[in-house]
């Protein structure tokens, strides 16, 4: 079983899980490559080996959760996936403690549309990335020993099915875990346009010196010649949070934001934080 893994991760925590995933099958043996889908080139590039494998392959996929949903970059990689039958895939997502959303469930419709079956899938809780600058942010500590561990063991059953000629998938069900009525809700988010918050730049402060360019992972930046920011913007803010001269600000404050993100996590109390599907 070959194992590809691929992941976007604007703030890092997706890209923790997914070298654990990694880690864990190297210690295994396992054919194992991982790709960063930060890039459009990058994404392209990782198409190559799921292409040209001529063995029986299961692809993981990460993604954070973004309004409840995956995030675009991941969506439109699986939409561009080859039709193949006979392989699986394992979608895992990592979520600040507000709600891990229907991420699970729209990443694997997606993925069995294009012929996958759905080994498993896990939810790992993370940092919030949007509360960088708050004093007790949610996710905080997280992923931790404890969170890594419980891939680890998820990747020792995955290794076990894999050698088994009896391995059970998963099913949708099983990822469809919001209460219904708010999981309709978020579901309607799929089929919504990215609402993109508008961001300011000062020309006073900006040095022009392209770093937010160089960390946007979905290439939305443009310099002409200060920051400019097209339609392909997720709103990670990592124009925001990484520039050295503190030149973008969002138009929505950032104290805001984090009182938003605190309520939710009040009102909706997910648990078990982290979880994996097998």
């Amino acid at each position: 079983m070959r194992i590809i893994i691929t992941y976007c991760s604007p703030a890092g925590s997706t890209r923790q899980i997914a070298n654990v995933f990694h880690n864990s099958f190297s210690k295994r043996n396992a054919d194992v490559v991982i790709l960063d889908l930060a890039k459009e080139n990058e994404r392209s590039s990782a198409l190559d080996p799921i292409k040209t494998t001529k063995q029986k392959m299961c692809l993981f996929i990460g993604s954070p959760v973004y309004r409840d949903v995956a995030v675009p970059p991941v969506m439109d990689f699986i939409e561009t996936l080859p039709e193949v039958e006979g392989n699986y895939a394992v979608p895992f997502v990592t979520w600040g403690q507000a709600c891990s959303g229907v991420a699970l469930w729209q990443m694997s419709c997606a993925l069995i549309k294009k012929g996958f079956q759905i080994a498993g899938a896990a939810k790992v809780v993370a940092l919030h990335s949007m509360m960088w600058r708050a004093n007790d942010p949610a996710g905080k500590g997280h992923p931790d020993e404890a969170d890594r561990r419980t891939i680890e063991e998820m990747v020792a059953k995955l290794s076990a099915r894999f050698d088994s000629d009896n391995f059970p998938v998963l099913s949708l069900d099983a990822l469809d875990y919001q209460p219904p009525e708010r999981a309709a809700e978020m579901k309607n988010k799929i089929k919504t346009p990215w609402f993109i918050i508008p961001k300011n730049v000062s020309t006073e402060a900006c040095t022009q010196c392209g770093i937010c360019k160089e960390e946007c992972p979905v290439d939305a930046v443009i310099l002409d010649p200060y920051p400019e920011f097209d339609r392909k913007c997720i709103d990670c803010f990592n124009c925001i949070r990484l520039c050295p001269e503190e030149a973008i600000a969002s138009s929505v404050s950032l104290d805001d934001i984090a009182n938003h993100i605190r309520q939710r996590v009040v009102n909706i109390n997910e648990l078990p934080l982290t979880q994996v599907f097998v």
